[in-house]
């Protein structure tokens, strides 16, 4: 089972991330960066080596599995990519 990676906008360049495992309990967590791209590298320097794949979610909605080396290395592109998939969410 992966790491869950829950990233929630508190305010303008305000975000926090938890990240959850199998039990749903909330095992690392950090406040105040800037930006979805930032809790997405941060997540990925804390996971290191230690898992390859990651559920990513924004305020409880999935968003779907990604490579760690993805987080870290295509950071920008993939909050591009996720960021897109929420306002397709809020069009609907």
């Amino acid at each position: 089972m992966n790491p869950n990676v829950d990233i929630q906008r508190i305010a303008e360049r305000y975000f926090n991330y938890s990240v959850r495992l199998g039990d749903g309990a909330v095992c690392y967590a950090r406040q105040g960066l800037r930006s979805m791209a930032e809790c997405l590298h941060d997540a990925a320097t804390a996971f290191g080596q230690s898992f390859r794949d990651v559920e990513i979610s924004y305020e409880g909605y999935p968003l779907g599995c990604y490579s760690v080396p993805t987080l870290e290395h295509d950071t920008l592109l993939l909050a591009d990519k996720l960021n897109a998939r929420l306002a397709l969410r809020c069009a609907v």
